[in-house]
């Protein structure tokens, strides 16, 4: 048996139904198994998981991941952010630069709700309780610092639970404090979208942060220091590259517009550095077989899609919308009619972009479901 076991669970916005989804899939194996992880480490909506799964630890892994899911389906886009007083705010704002007056314009869309979201929706006292009795060895949560450009790691531990060295290799920083709900709304704040946080906890860490994402979207280097020699990693995106040439694609074949390229930039975010770090363990694991070293072995367990699968969320954020919100149905949520509306691009790049702010019921419900069906893939 593993002497640690690490849950790693990516960023991935509105997709985090996705996740939570495919938690379920892999808290039943880890149950079954009997390796229910001890360290949870995740990066935004993967820090929100992370979180919640912490919280709801003491139900057991498989009724914690579940409750988890479910809780996905209460988001609503204005629990997060309201599009239409985001659009005409950064609009004047934006006006007034140009006009001279001192203003500054933080963010394209304005996130206050997202704030008052996490506190009601997640178990913040559970989750300490859960940490303090050992239930949960400890949650961690990662955000990109502005001032160092580095990653800091946010760990709420239990006293048994070493806190790792920083990684100059990586400049990543292991700060211990109690976590809430400044933490996870910095890991989350993707930078132009969201506005930046301010992290007051601990004081020697305070200063403005943004979205982990942006260095470490699939947090494996920080399970990795913390000890875990077996992984469960959770992403929306493959965990390896699309093969064949160009042309043998069947999808983003086409001449990409600015919403291609910003799809495109996502995707490249939130997989490259995952599937390079996932290589880099298979490449280390096998140089120790082959070179008969005595080297401490990781092995991980991929929950997301296949390559055959890549598209599916972005095709189901598509539909979902088209049935909801199409023609007069949009004025039921103006909101997400005018937050699609905003976006173009081909149909696989659109979908893409939309299903990263696609806060709906409905979407979250059946994200969820499409998680719970994925394949586990184990490393060889």
């Amino acid at each position: 048996m593993a002497e640690r076991i690490g849950l790693v669970v990516a960023g991935a916005g509105a997709r985090g139904a996705f996740e939570a989804g495919a938690m379920v899939t892999l808290a039943k194996r880890m149950a079954a198994d009997n390796t229910p992880p001890s360290i949870l480490v995740g990066t935004s909506a993967g820090a929100l998981n992370v979180i919640g799964l912490g919280g709801f630890y003491d139900l057991g892994l498989v009724r914690a991941a579940d409750e988890l899911a479910r809780r996905w389906g209460f988001f609503r886009l204005d629990d997060v952010f309201g599009p239409v007083n985001s659009i005409v705010g950064s609009g004047l704002r934006y006006l007034a630069q140009i006009a001279g007056i001192p203003v500054r314009l933080p963010s394209l869309l304005d996130t206050d709700p997202l704030r008052y979201t996490l506190k009601r929706m997640l178990p913040w006292d559970r989750l300490h309780e859960n940490i303090a009795a050992g239930t949960i060895g400890a949650v961690a949560v990662t955000a990109t610092s502005v001032a160092t450009r580095g990653t800091v790691v946010f760990v709420e531990k239990h006293p048994d639970v070493k806190l790792p060295r920083y990684d100059a290799s990586r400049n990543i920083r292991y700060v211990e404090t109690t976590l809430d709900v400044e933490h996870v709304l910095a890991s989350s704040a993707v930078p132009a979208l969201f506005r930046p946080v301010y992290v007051s906890e601990p004081p020697r860490w305070s200063g403005w942060y943004v979205d982990g994402g942006l260095l470490l979207n699939t947090p494996l280097k920080p399970a990795i220091d913390f000890g875990a020699d077996l992984l469960g990693v959770v992403a929306t995106h493959p965990w390896t590259w699309p093969t064949g040439r160009p042309c043998e694609q069947l999808i983003h074949t086409g001449k990409p517009d600015v919403f291609g390229a910003a799809a495109l930039s996502m995707r490249a975010m939130l997989a490259d550095r995952m599937i390079e770090d996932l290589r880099a363990i298979e490449r280390r694991n096998e140089h120790a077989r082959v070179c008969l070293e005595i080297a401490r072995q990781i092995s991980f367990i991929f929950a997301g899609p296949s390559l055959d699968q890549a598209g599916e969320i972005a095709a189901l954020a598509d539909r979902v919308f088209r049935e909801q919100f199409a023609c007069l149905r949009g004025t039921q949520n103006p909101s997400l009619w005018a937050l699609a509306r905003l976006i173009g691009g081909e149909a696989a790049d659109r979908g893409d972009l939309l299903s990263f702010l696609f806060f709906d019921p409905t979407f979250a419900r059946e994200a969820a479901e499409l998680g719970r069906a994925v394949d586990l893939v184990e490393s060889g």
